[in-house]
């Protein structure tokens, strides 16, 4: 056996000779291997509780009376399935007994329960002298396995949903081109360019796909993104001029209002742009003829600069150096359809795509998914303010360029494994 069970139970069973060959000589020893043993048992990251060969609690590590909120409880002494949700102990209580009448020495076992439900490995371990005759008690680990399970959950939904996303444009690639090839003389021109046309579009859907899936792959791999000094004006005056020809034939007016001394950042130029492409690009697709799409960008809070008191008149307004210093805040705000309530708490999620009148089927679903990864990538945090028939605002702050380049990575860190950590959690 390895691992921190592996270790805990030869330590049991080495302070059970121990107490066996006991005398006066070896007393410092002994005391020494019980610190060691109960400094383990404390600082492992999955409970641990030993129960006597009557099935009795001997011992308990923070971590399991954390898990069944035994805080401030004295259980030594107690009998373990009485200490336990009825469900869990109805459940164990087999298990155990069978451990305790030596018919197996280990049982490893799953279940679930509380609400919202949480997943728990329980493993049974007997402990035995050194002779592996006498039963000394069951060593009980608990491991809370509630994350593992979400993600597994999560990563089969997005392996299906690939699969699924990318069966539908290589069907049809597939369908067009076959009719191309056994058909070609019995089609017209306009029938071959049609199909010819047909093809190619489900070709670019693919890439577009393809490359979403890439990029949030690199976004939640853990690499850190190089952040330099850079002026946002350019960024959000590219993205423009990339969907005027699109705005104006849908007949929305585009424009930006940017702060005329907005000072520089720490970012990332080829991310942002693909932040403000893909914003913008959701705002017109859901803007409805003569409706807006603005681009803002300003200080926040506003700045003004510092002055020392004056000598004569130290009652003068002055504004007072705070740290941290104020960010860049970029706004994306429409006036088209909005979002419902009930979509905004999925608006991130992969694959999800807002259904209603002006839905398309162009996008990926991975686009705000991936927004949300480069912003937390920049140390940010991406937010949205939307009301149906009235518009949509997406925003969210950029440190200034004088930014701890330090603290900010620290944030972005943060940021990830807010998504994707494995805290520990109440089961009950």
């Amino acid at each position: 056996m390895t691992g921190d069970l592996g270790e805990l139970l030869n330590g049991f069973n080495r302070m059970a000779t121990q107490l066996e060959n006991y005398d006066e000589a070896n007393i410092e020893e002994l005391k020494a291997a019980q610190t060691k043993q109960q400094t383990l048992i404390a600082t492992m990251a999955d409970g641990a509780i030993l129960l006597d060969s009557q099935g009795k609690i001997v011992l308990t590590n923070p971590t399991a009376k954390r898990l069944f909120r035994w805080e401030g409880r004295f259980l030594e002494g107690k009998h373990f399935l009485n200490e336990i949700p009825e469900i869990l102990s109805n459940d164990l209580h087999t298990n155990i007994e069978s451990i305790l009448n030596r018919e197996k020495e280990k049982d490893d076992l799953r279940f679930s329960l509380g609400e919202p439900a949480r997943t728990l490995r329980i493993v049974l371990q007997s402990v035995l002298d050194t002779n592996k005759v006498e039963l000394k008690g069951i060593a009980v680990t608990i491991q809370d396995l509630t994350r593992e399970v979400e993600l597994n959950a999560a990563q089969n939904r997005f392996i299906s949903n690939v699969s699924h996303e990318l069966r539908t444009p290589l069907f049809n690639i597939k369908s067009y081109v076959e009719t191309l090839h056994d058909l070609k003389d019995q089609l017209s021109d306009e029938e071959q360019i049609e199909f010819l046309g047909i093809a190619n579009s489900e070709t670019d859907r693919l890439t577009r796909l393809v490359n979403d899936v890439l990029d949030l792959s690199r976004l939640e791999s853990g690499k850190i993104v190089q952040l330099e000094q850079m002026d946002i004006k350019p960024a959000i005056e590219q993205t423009l001029r990339n969907y005027r020809l699109n705005a104006t034939e849908k007949n929305v007016s585009l424009a930006h209002d940017i702060e005329e001394t907005i000072p520089p950042i720490l970012g990332n130029f080829d991310l942002l742009l693909q932040v403000f492409d893909n914003l913008l690009g959701n705002g017109l697709k859901f803007s409805p003829k003569n409706s807006a799409l603005i681009i803002r960008a300003y200080t926040w809070p506003d700045s003004c600069p510092a002055f020392p008191p004056s000598i004569k008149n130290d009652q003068a307004p002055q504004c007072e150096l705070v740290s941290p210093l104020p960010k860049v805040r970029i706004e994306i705000a429409d006036t088209g359809s909005g979002i419902s309530q009930a979509d905004q708490e999925k608006i991130f999620d992969r694959f999800y795509r807002v259904e209603n009148s002006v839905h398309t089927e162009q996008g990926t679903g991975l686009g705000l998914s991936i927004v949300r990864g480069i912003i937390e990538k920049h140390g940010g945090e991406i937010r949205m303010a939307s009301e149906l028939g009235v518009g949509t605002t997406f925003w969210f702050d950029l440190s200034l360029a004088q930014s701890d380049k330090d603290e900010l990575l620290t944030k972005a860190i943060n940021n990830s494994d807010s998504f994707s950590g494995s805290e520990i959690k109440e089961i009950i």
